[in-house]
């Protein structure tokens, strides 16, 4: 799969799984992310640094790990 179509593939889930937050963007917390694109994102955490690096969502961290980051908001920017 190329990285077009994982990253809609991503920030389809941050909408469907996620809250919208008090600044209006989506915004789904990691461990429900993890959860729920198992089947279908085999790297995640490749997916959300390919993401973050073209600015497309922000999270407070460097590389997120389960469980220690399962909290952690990643919030959709476009």
């Amino acid at each position: 799969m190329d990285i077009s179509a994982e990253l809609k593939i991503l920030q389809d889930a941050i909408k469907e799984y996620g809250t919208v937050n008090s600044e209006g963007r989506s915004s789904c917390a990691y461990g429900i992310l993890f959860d729920n694109t198992a089947d279908t994102l085999e790297a995640l955490n490749g997916t959300l640094r390919a993401a973050k690096r073209q600015k497309k969502v922000a999270f407070d961290a460097e590389i997120l790990m389960m469980p220690k980051d399962k909290d952690v908001q990643v919030v959709l920017l476009e």
